[in-house]
């Protein structure tokens, strides 16, 4: 009984506790809603305002970050043009070093400046009477010291020859244009000695008196000058080949002019003056020639002596045959006229008498004398002057060759 009476009390208890949890949590549950809701609405003013915090903080921070940039930009700005015009006045004062290194002679202040220079007429092509010039192949050798380009490292370079000081050597008996066959640069030695090649080709100009053809020797200078400096600034000197004893240089011995033959030559310091008052450094190599007669002997001299002394035979003609006395003296006209048609080719168109000249005129005097000679025979016969004509023949067989015998022995004996 006791166990049960327990029971049902506290199924009592139980059913009379529901209800009361039950209101309890109905009426408290919109309480703890509205504390929960009050909660939510701080917690969330809480992370607006942390956002709001973290957002000002960002913006500060980009802000910060564009002032840094911006300041890091001008301040790279203003480093790249300080460095820029350190750079350009480095350039300038290095440009203008480089400069006053080209315009001042080396030790100047001693006196003139030593060049030493070597020639080599390596070709002559071609020597034009007419046109007082000749073509020519030269490789130019200078050598001279500037100690300011002196290096520590014992190595030689190579560089332009406008980068140092040059002597500026031109062609001052050019003609035309010269052709430069090397590149303008100058080997440095570690001592300071400059070394420049060049090899020129091309027309030189040389006044020629040929009075004196086919028999006439002639000197032909290759003369290179300075174009900046004066004979008191620059002293050229002729300098020794390292592989032979030759002093200032040398001609080949095989050359293409055909019709000349190389005498001597000579290569010597030489100012070039244009005019009294201009005095330029420079220097000369010279070379003597000497044409082969041989060849206007067998080409000019042989066949004009042979249509003159064709002429003579109407001389020798009966005086009867008066048609082949003149028809053999006027073929040597018209064949000494051809003859000078091929002449004029060979010889130098001259404003002046040379000594071919004198012995091709004579020759046409002589084979015109010889036909008026024939011509005068030939009339004095037809008007019964038998005995003058004889006579004028005889005369004419001996004098016509003794006048040519004189004008042959002046043209080869001068």
């Amino acid at each position: 009984m006791g166990i049960s009476t327990r029971r049902i009390r506290l199924q009592s208890l139980g059913s009379t506790l529901i209800p009361l949890y039950l209101f309890a949590a109905a009426f408290l549950a919109p309480l703890e809603a509205f504390c929960a809701g009050a909660d939510t609405q701080q917690v969330m003013e809480q992370a607006a305002q942390k956002a709001a915090a973290k957002a000002k903080e960002k913006m500060v921070e980009k802000a910060a970050e564009k002032a840094a940039e911006k300041a890091a930009q001008q301040t790279t700005a203003e480093v790249v043009e300080k460095a820029a015009q350190r750079a350009v006045e480095q350039a300038a004062e290095e440009t203008t070093a480089k400069e006053q290194l080209k315009a001042k002679r080396p030790d100047e202040w001693r006196g003139p400046t030593k060049v030493y220079f070597n020639i080599f007429v390596l070709d002559v092509d071609a020597i034009d009477d007419a046109n007082q010039s000749f073509m020519s192949n030269v490789y130019l050798r200078l050598r001279w010291q500037d100690k300011r380009l002196a290096s520590q490292n014992g190595t030689t370079r190579q560089i332009r020859l406008e980068d140092v000081w040059n002597p500026h050597i031109i062609l001052a008996n050019r003609q035309g244009l010269v052709s430069r066959s090397l590149p303008e640069v100058v080997q440095i030695e570690p001592d300071g000695w400059v070394t420049y090649r060049q090899r020129y080709s091309g027309m030189l100009s040389q006044p020629l008196q040929l009075a004196n053809f086919p028999m006439d020797r002639h000197t032909f200078n290759v003369h290179f000058t300075s174009a900046a400096y004066s004979a008191e600034e620059l002293e050229f000197v002729p300098g020794v080949a390292k592989q032979s004893s030759l002093v200032g240089g040398s001609i080949a011995d095989d050359l293409s002019v055909p019709d000349w033959k190389i005498l001597g030559f000579e290569a010597l310091a030489l100012p070039y003056q244009p005019i009294e008052q201009i005095s330029m450094a420079g220097f000369v190599f010279r070379f003597e020639a000497e044409r082969y007669v041989e060849y206007y002997f067998w080409q000019v001299v042989l066949p004009l002596s042979v249509v003159v002394v064709m002429s003579w035979a109407g001389f020798w003609v009966q005086r009867g045959q008066v048609g082949v006395r003149i028809g053999v003296a006027t073929s040597a006209i018209l064949t000494l006229i051809a003859q000078r048609f091929v002449l004029a080719s060979l010889l130098p168109r001259l404003p002046y008498m040379t000594r071919m000249d004198f012995f091709t005129v004579g020759c046409t005097l002589l084979v015109f004398m010889a036909l008026i000679g024939v011509v005068t025979t030939s009339y004095l016969g037809s008007i019964n002057r038998d005995i003058m004509a004889k006579h004028l023949d005889l005369w004419a067989r001996g004098l016509f060759p003794a006048t040519f015998l004189l004008l042959f022995g002046w043209f080869t004996a001068g």
